[in-house]
């Protein structure tokens, strides 16, 4: 049995930001907090939707102290600020981060602090609407349920329970992002799509949207990294990103994120560069499971197979497809980020209790996620 829907309407296309005043005010707010990062605040792009607001006649609390991997102390401030200004409406402006922030914020609103005690709780007051306005093609966390906080206490990623009202998908506040960045997002999205496909409950609109997913991010990820005023591939990958966040928050990521996520918390590396370099062995290791779950991932990358391949020999030629193509990303083996693989293999036990591992569609034992981690530090 699979279960899919869509959490949150989107607004796509060239300009669509300069909606945003006129799309909060439609619900119903009247004093808003902007949450974004500290880069954020000074790109033309925050400077437009604070006018835009200011222009339908919104109060603003501006909350501009987001950092990579939101820690619980950053989301209990902004959360007392957001109560005690007594904020209607939460507009994020950026990423990932801001996204989850906002999620995690906005629990806070109703809901007696620390944002600790809502890790993996649903069951809270709602607070008030949260308006996406997507900068970087990657998390699709504006159609997910899902807000990422670091546990500062344990010193591991967790996450919330939390939806968006509104996203804005607007392809011309992505042109300024750097190649490196958006070649870690896009990644960031394609291990989405990939481990939506191989996940241990799938469903065919997942697959559908997931594979298209990786279709745009294949074609589309190189020229945007060449060629960052693309409008074209820049809004390709939004849409490949918001895909794929439909796609996995039905079916799930599973291992691939599960590393991710813990070696992310270990060595604070950047998270779609470790979901890059996971995802040539998380494929192996799917294709034990259900090699034609993987034949679509290869498939989606413009893979021809002959039919006659074994399931180890089809996880094989799809991982040297993804790395081929991360190589050509300029994307930094786990060695080159400064990572020792006697370091690696120690943080192995992380793994298992990341809330990702949850949903891998075959257990493993802790010998055979260190056999991962190892080949994921030698065949890159």
């Amino acid at each position: 049995m699979g279960r899919y829907s869509q959490l949150c309407p989107i607004i796509y296309g060239e300009g669509t930001i300069n909606l945003l005043g006129e799309e909060v005010k439609k619900l119903g707010c009247t004093k808003v907090m902007m949450i974004s990062g500290k880069n954020m605040v000074k790109s033309d792009t925050y400077a437009k939707c604070k006018e835009n607001l200011l222009k339908a006649d919104m109060e603003v609390v501006e909350f501009n102290e987001v950092v990579p991997d939101p820690p619980d102390t950053i989301i209990n401030k902004g959360g007392e600020i957001a109560r005690k200004e007594k904020v209607d409406g939460i507009v994020a402006i950026g990423g990932g981060s801001p996204m989850d922030a906002a999620k995690a914020i906005n629990i806070l609103i109703n809901n007696p602090p620390p944002i600790n005690k809502y890790f993996g709780n649903p069951f809270y007051k709602p607070g008030v609407p949260v308006i996406m306005v997507v900068t970087t093609a990657g998390t699709g966390s504006e159609s997910t349920g899902i807000g990422v906080v670091t546990d500062t206490e344990n010193d591991v990623k967790n996450s919330v329970i939390g939806v968006a009202t509104l996203g804005i998908l607007d392809p011309e506040t992505t042109v300024t992002v750097s190649p490196e960045t958006t070649a870690y997002t896009g990644m960031d999205a394609f291990a989405h799509a990939a481990e939506a496909i191989t996940a241990k409950v799938t469903n065919p609109k997942s697959e559908l949207l997931a594979s298209d997913a990786i279709k745009r991010i294949v074609k589309y990820l190189p020229i945007a990294m060449e060629d960052g005023d693309n409008i074209e591939a820049r809004g390709n990958l939004l849409l490949a990103s918001n895909f794929a966040g439909i796609a996995f928050n039905d079916a799930l990521v599973h291992l691939g994120h599960a590393i991710a996520h813990s070696i992310g918390a270990k060595f604070h590396l950047t998270h779609g560069a470790v979901c890059a370099l996971a995802l040539p062995e998380v494929m192996k290791y799917a294709a034990e499971v259900d090699a034609s779950e993987v034949k679509i991932v290869g498939e989606s990358m413009g893979i021809t197979f002959n039919g006659d391949e074994s399931s180890e020999e089809i996880g094989e030629i799809v991982a040297e497809a993804i790395r081929k193509f991360i190589k050509g990303l300029n994307i930094k083996s786990l060695k080159e980020f400064g990572v020792s693989k006697e370091e690696l293999i120690q943080m192995a036990p992380m793994v298992f209790n990341d809330p990702c591992y949850n949903f891998v569609p075959k257990q493993l034992t802790e010998e055979q996620v260190v056999d991962i981690l190892v080949n994921m530090y030698d065949n890159y």
